[in-house]
């Protein structure tokens, strides 16, 4: 590792150019503190050249670069950037701007100073002319801008290129990239300061521009710091940028794919455009809380994968390190990084389906289910069914509703689940090395062998006396609710139902209403302003009303006193009586709602009685296996 201070005309009045890799960020540098900042020294050299003074060398911060033995005789030397791109690029773009500015008042001469800053000559002459003509190559997102900014030639070219955009009924304009902000903000710096010349200035507006360009040119460095044959390139990136703001774990993974892709000297860009591309997406960027930490999607999905391949729960804090172990260990995971990434994709294509934003509507869908029940730990174990275990569509389907019941049945009698994160990493491990048609009875029967309020699996008893006895609402929440509902609505259609769907958006009603007290009487009587009177009730001459009071309340929250309906029903049926419910449940096409036909009373006794029908269709449709029966493929993994 060699280092030494180049001033910005040693670094880019040569033959080369600096590559940013794959696995740098974007382009993120704003107006402030960066731009501001820079401009602010840049103007305090130069009015220290205009006065005849002398100034100290200005220090721009450290730029570390990793040569390339070039493919051809005919390419232009290639240095990769580990660590400056930011301020590389900002140099770049304040050149253009100034060469664009010089170029609108006819200074020819620093108008050719500043281009041979910024382009490569001899281009008839090079490999690659259409990217090696330019000093700096960014990484792919950025490349089409920055072609634009430096070949645009003037300001009124880039406007007119990007111009700013205002959407019909938005009070800001649209943003812009970063890099054209740049370009602009410094191009309107450097025609302000000019224009301010003072008319006893030697050489007027020009002598002011030959002094901003020597200030650039001579009174600012970067200590260029060469790595050598042997240093850890990716080891010193990720020192650099343990600092500031944090890499997240997905840039962590991008740095280490590209960086063992340019050692293994395979095609980057392909893979880019292959693979990594799909990636740099507002969906993939996107951020969601787990557990009240922040993640990208991206994040999640690595984590899932690795989590998935190694069989070990990964700490969240602790992916990229644990990845970078997995994938160098021996054997090697995969032959090649394109290997690699085809796998990774399968993984994140899958995750998609999965994730609530993407999951189907119908209830039935596994995503669904993790989604609405919350139940996002339990997404490596449904990967490893759907992409490890080798199973046949039937297989899939088998253990796929195993997971649901496991999850539904737990969930809806009010079982804790903080272990999950670990339960559902076990599940998965116990099922490697399992024969394709044994992992349906091995997964019940690891299921089956757990325990206690963290791990049991509950069974039809306990599910029906939930059903029967239990205030549900609340316990859950509507969307898992709902997908109860509508699971017993599809099970209730026969073969000869035309449509096997049911409409999106349908909301969870009480029959009788949660604020009874106005229309349903309680013992033959109005019980007004309940939620005034029930403590008094309770501490006073009516226990027995105080009791039935409790009752009710506790039977209202019941799944048998729970329906299903339109936005629009909903409202009209509100707190009314159970006269009037009954006829806005005439307009309802759910099997579920033909169960107040002909009815003309509703009360605790028939709530019961529908709870009792719902929870033996709940054990039917998410059934549990009576005893732990295991084949011989499946032995001792309970």
């Amino acid at each position: 590792m060699q280092a030494n201070p180049r001033t910005i005309d040693a670094l880019f009045n040569s033959q080369c150019r600096y590559v940013v890799p794959m696995f740098q960020r974007l382009y993120v540098w704003g107006e402030n503190p960066q731009w501001s900042t820079l401009w602010e020294d840049i103007v305090e050299k130069a009015e220290l050249r205009l006065a005849g003074k002398k100034s100290n060398p200005h220090y721009l911060g450290a730029l570390i670069v990793e040569g390339v033995k070039p493919s051809s005789a005919r390419e232009v030397t290639r240095l990769l950037v580990i660590d400056g791109q930011q301020r590389l690029t900002t140099l770049q773009l304040l050149l253009c701007a100034f060469r664009d500015f010089a170029r609108s008042e006819a200074w020819n001469s620093l108008e050719r100073k500043a281009n041979r800053y910024i382009e490569n000559p001899d281009a008839d002459v090079m490999e690659k002319p259409d990217e090696e003509i330019f000093k700096i190559w960014p990484t792919v997102l950025n490349r089409e801008v920055f072609a634009d900014l430096i070949t645009a030639g003037s300001r009124q070219a880039v406007e007119e290129k990007y111009p700013l955009t205002k959407l019909k009924y938005k009070r800001k304009p649209e943003p812009r990239s970063p890099l054209v902000e740049a370009y602009l903000y410094f191009y309107s710096r450097i025609g302000a300061w000019v224009s301010a010349a003072p008319p006893e200035t030697e050489g007027g507006r020009e002598g002011r521009g030959f002094s901003l360009m020597q200030a650039i040119q001579q009174d600012f460095c970067v200590v260029e710091i060469a790595l050598s044959e042997g240093d850890d390139s990716q080891e010193i990136f990720y020192s650099l940028n343990s600092q500031g703001r944090p890499l997240s774990q997905s840039d962590l993974l991008r740095s280490l794919i590209f960086m063992r892709a340019e050692k293994e000297q395979e095609d980057r860009d392909a893979l880019f455009a292959d693979f990594w591309g799909a990636f740099e997406t507002a969906y993939w960027s996107s951020e969601v809380k787990r557990a009240g930490r922040t993640y990208t999607r991206l994040d999640l999905a690595l984590r899932h994968f690795l989590t998935v391949k190694t069989g070990e729960l990964v700490d969240a804090r602790r992916v990229n390190e644990d990845y970078r172990r997995w994938i160098a260990s021996d054997p090697a995971p995969y032959p090649s990084v394109r290997a690699e990434l085809t796998d990774f994709t399968r993984y994140t294509t899958a995750f998609q389906k999965l994730d609530g934003s993407f999951s189907a509507a119908r209830s039935d869908e596994i995503g669904r289910v993790l989604q609405d029940f919350e139940v996002s730990t339990a997404i490596p174990l449904v990967l490893y069914l759907h992409l490890e275990a080798g199973l046949s569509p039937a297989e899939l389907k088998a253990s796929i509703n195993t997971v649901q019941s496991f999850i539904i049945r737990r969930a809806f009698i009010g079982e804790e689940n903080r272990e999950y994160n670990k339960l559902f990493v076990e599940v998965a491990a116990s099922l490697r090395g399992v024969d394709s048609s044994g992992v349906p009875a091995a997964l019940a029967a690891k299921l089956l062998s757990g325990g206690g309020s963290t791990r049991s699996w509950p069974t039809d008893e306990q599910l029906m006396e939930a059903a029967v006895t239990d205030a549900v609402y609340g316990r859950l929440k509507p969307p898992a609710l709902r997908i109860i509902l509508e699971r017993i609505e599809l099970s209730l259609r026969g073969k000869k139902t035309e449509d096997d769907a049911v409409q999106a958006g349908l909301q969870v009603e009480h029959v009788m209403p949660r604020s009874w007290s106005t229309n349903w009487p309680l013992q033959g009587q109005t019980v007004q302003n309940l939620h005034m009177h029930y403590p008094y009730l309770i501490a006073t001459e009516e226990p027995k009303l105080s009791e039935a009071i409790r009752t009710r309340n506790i039977a209202v929250n019941s799944i048998g006193n729970l329906t299903l309906l339109n936005e629009y029903l909903n409202p009209a049926a509100s707190n009314g009586d159970f006269g009037l419910k009954c006829e806005e449940y005439r307009h309802s096409v759910l099997r579920l709602n033909r169960h107040f036909d002909g009815r003309t009373a509703w009360d605790e006794e028939a709530i019961r009685a529908r709870g009792k029908v719902l929870g033996e269709t709940m054990c039917k449709l998410w059934p549990r296996p009576k005893a732990l029966v295991l084949s011989d493929s499946t032995q001792g993994l309970a």
